[in-house]
């Protein structure tokens, strides 16, 4: 999967994720900032030797990349 694709991917778990107060679905903002802490996270282990690989590092980033590129459209709706 390439890295905007996975980006999405992860993207699109966080705004659909069902909240038990009601708030669904997430708002944009959010589930860009969820998305990206997930992928924060990986990065990490790969810098603490978890799954390290070149490729996923540098796939990761790319992942992160991506998804800071993210533009909230006029009306969102995955």
């Amino acid at each position: 999967m390439k890295p905007k694709e996975k980006a999405q991917e992860i993207f699109n778990k966080m705004y659909q994720v069902d909240d038990i107060m009601g708030n669904y679905p997430m708002c944009f903002d959010t589930a860009k900032k969820c998305a990206l802490i997930a992928v924060e996270e990986i990065i990490e282990c790969t810098k603490n030797g978890l799954g390290t690989t070149k490729f996923s590092k540098e796939y990761w980033q790319q992942v992160k990349y991506e998804l800071q590129s993210f533009q909230k459209p006029p009306t969102y709706n995955p």
